[in-house]
């Protein structure tokens, strides 16, 4: 069995050995029909309710609101059969935080160019001031700064080209990053326990209530 978050082809798997056991118990006094539909429904209610544990996991680590991150998990699919009896994938979005001082932004300004500073700072990882590169490599090569008007106000931005525009944003991590580095383990924890409790409470729900 394997569960799964899907980040850019990157996959997250869950190790669900724990509950393994007790699946392989419940897959020997169930019928067939009876132990697809305690699957579909439990795997079905782990990724529905999978967002809010993911969040809270993801914002123990990284400097970011839930909401932003319960924001780019996307549907669940399921899938029985093939390598593993049941496959949930649970894709994440790739969209970027943006990094700046307005309301709007992902990841907050912690400080910009001074006359005695060059560099630029921004509040990424929990606990931790980023400093930002000195030239932007994969943006046109130039520095960060701090737009100061319009559209870009408050936003960390940086030039395409020596020329004063076009200016482009720059952005941080995405979601599909944190929970395959720093929230790992934590997401990992997070969707496990999930997992085990909606096991044993479909299956008393379905005892008592009838397989129809």
């Amino acid at each position: 069995m394997r569960s799964f978050i899907n980040g850019k082809g990157v996959f997250l798997t869950v190790d669900t050995s724990d509950a393994q056991k007790r699946i392989n118990d419940l897959r020997g006094i169930l019928t067939r029909e009876q132990f697809e539909k305690l699957m579909y429904r439990t795997f079905r209610e782990v990724a529905n309710r999978s967002k809010t544990p993911i969040a809270r996991a993801t914002v123990q680590d990284y400097a970011v609101k839930q909401k932003w991150v319960r924001d780019h998990i996307n549907g669940y699919s399921l899938q029985f059969g093939s390598t593993y009896p049941v496959t949930c994938t649970i894709p994440l979005s790739s969209h970027k935080g943006v990094i700046g001082s307005r309301k709007d932004t992902t990841f907050a300004l912690r400080g910009a160019k001074t006359k005695k500073n060059s560099r630029v700072y921004a509040a990424i990882v929990k606990g931790h001031i980023s400093q930002l590169p000195r030239v932007m490599k994969n943006q046109g090569g130039n520095a960060p700064f701090v737009g100061g008007g319009g559209r870009i106000n408050g936003l960390v931005v940086t030039r395409r080209t020596k020329e004063r525009y076009p200016v482009v944003r720059v952005v941080g991590l995405g979601v599909p990053q944190m929970p395959l580095n720093r929230s790992e383990e934590k997401v990992q924890n997070a969707i496990r326990d999930l997992l085990e409790k909606r096991l044993e409470h479909n299956f008393d729900h379905l005892m008592d209530n009838g397989w129809k």
